[in-house]
């Protein structure tokens, strides 16, 4: 058997009894695992606690992802100095684990690494429909990385360079049903809102949008797409057409329109925002056309 990879995974769950069996059995090529758990109410920790006792099981209320990574990144009290974040519904694949392997073994001066992943829908990947590869500072060395939140997720603000790896885990979005991924992006549509004044408001250049470094490069397009008029429909245009959505065929279609939605979602609430509150005055209807009594007929 070859020796384990010497990385503490970190997995953070809510109510994740569907995924965590399957999550935790990916991982185990890494020498320590260790779920935060946010007050799950469907047997996600007894299934640790019972199925799978080697996990190491910490519980913390969740205020958001930033702060949660942060309260990992001070309690877990972690064996090795790299740490790899995981969710729940993601799987790290064996290839993934090597290349994190080699990464630490070598990590040529960087104190983090962004990853990548495969969402996968409908017993599909779609790769261009999602805009893979997306990056996210998921490996780290401990002391060197801090997470903020930003809209429904976080950002990292870290110390030292940061390298890619090219090897992607796998993401289960829809491992509950569609109907959950909508409950889910309802609250996280709510949560972009602030975000969106905020990169409507920074300053757009062209170095930005044609930096090599993918991150930097994603960080403006996203300032840009908060400017854009008609943003739902361009949204649209820009995974089926120009990312060529279409070749991922009925999955990608079904999932743009997903996108769409999520995004007329934004659009409403933003506009809802700016609207008087029920509470203020409003102009007074027009007279009803309805007259106060019946009319008099006469013969």
């Amino acid at each position: 058997m070859a020796q384990q990879i010497p990385v503490t995974v970190v997995i953070l769950t809510h109510n994740e009894a569907a995924n965590i069996a399957g999550c935790v059995a990916s991982v185990a090529a890494f020498e320590e695992v260790v779920v935060l758990d946010s007050g799950s109410s469907d047997g996600t920790v007894a299934i640790l606690r019972g199925q799978l006792p080697h996990v190491r099981v910490l519980e913390h209320p969740f205020e958001n992802f930033g702060q949660q990574r942060n309260w990992a990144l001070d309690h877990v009290n972690a064996i090795h100095k790299w740490i790899l974040f995981l969710d729940a519904d993601e799987r790290c694949t064996s290839a993934c684990a090597n290349a994190i392997r080699l990464a630490v073994e070598d990590p040529a001066g960087n104190t983090g690494f962004f990853l990548c992943y495969r969402n996968l829908f409908l017993g599909r990947w779609i790769k261009r429909c999602t805009m893979y590869p997306t990056w996210q500072l998921r490996l780290l060395k401990v002391g060197h990385v801090r997470y903020r939140k930003e809209g429904h997720g976080q950002r990292e603000v870290m110390t030292g360079s940061a390298g890619y790896i090219s090897e992607p885990y796998d993401h289960y979005g829809f491992s509950k049903g569609v109907k959950h991924w909508i409950a889910r992006h309802n609250e996280y549509s709510s949560s972009e809102l602030e975000l969106i004044d905020v990169l409507s408001s920074e300053p757009v250049g062209l170095a930005g949008v044609l930096s090599h470094d993918p991150v930097k490069r994603r960080r403006t397009l996203k300032a840009l797409a908060a400017r854009v008029p008609l943003r739902p429909f361009v949204r649209f245009f820009y995974l089926y057409v120009l990312r060529f959505g279409f070749l991922d065929g009925r999955p990608g279609f079904l999932f743009c329109l997903l996108r769409l939605a999520h995004e007329c979602h934004i659009v409403v609430k933003r506009a809802e925002m700016r609207a008087p509150s029920d509470d203020q005055s409003v102009p007074e209807s027009p007279r009803s056309c309805v007259p106060d009594q019946a009319p008099e007929f006469h013969t």
